[in-house]
């Protein structure tokens, strides 16, 4: 094989690994993002007294989400399927909410979720934020 070949070979592949990751199966609430808010939001959105009414733990957390208003003032959806921009769930994970603090945060500081995180709950979002 020439160069050129293996160099064609190695673009179709990167290309084909880059639409695999960015357009692969629908994410789902279940198995991609609920993990991630057990993990990041669960201390302070659990069962138990979840702060503002926000039940994230195991099972509860869709629900609790999708179409449903914040508690600002006036009322915000939290989660507005297929509309990154229009769901305040995204502005305060992503720290741009334009009153109140962004969340995650731990008791002395704002902490963003990850790249990655903040990637796949965007993405759910983006996608109609399936079950």
């Amino acid at each position: 094989m020439t160069r050129n070949a293996i160099a064609s070979v190695l673009v179709v592949l990167v290309l084909a690994a880059i639409a695999a990751a960015q357009g692969g199966s629908p994410l789902s609430y279940a198995t991609d993002i609920e993990p991630i808010f057990t993990k990041e939001c669960g201390d302070c959105h659990s069962a138990d007294n979840p702060k503002k009414g926000l039940d994230l733990s195991q099972g509860h957390g869709f629900a609790a989400l999708l179409d449903r208003p914040s508690q600002m003032e006036p009322p915000a959806v939290l989660v507005k399927a297929g509309d990154q921009a229009g769901s305040y769930l995204w502005t305060k994970l992503t720290h741009s909410q334009a009153k109140g603090k962004g969340m995650p945060r731990t008791m002395f500081s704002d902490r963003k979720l990850g790249e990655a995180e903040l990637t796949i709950v965007g993405r759910w979002i983006g996608e109609g934020a399936k079950p």
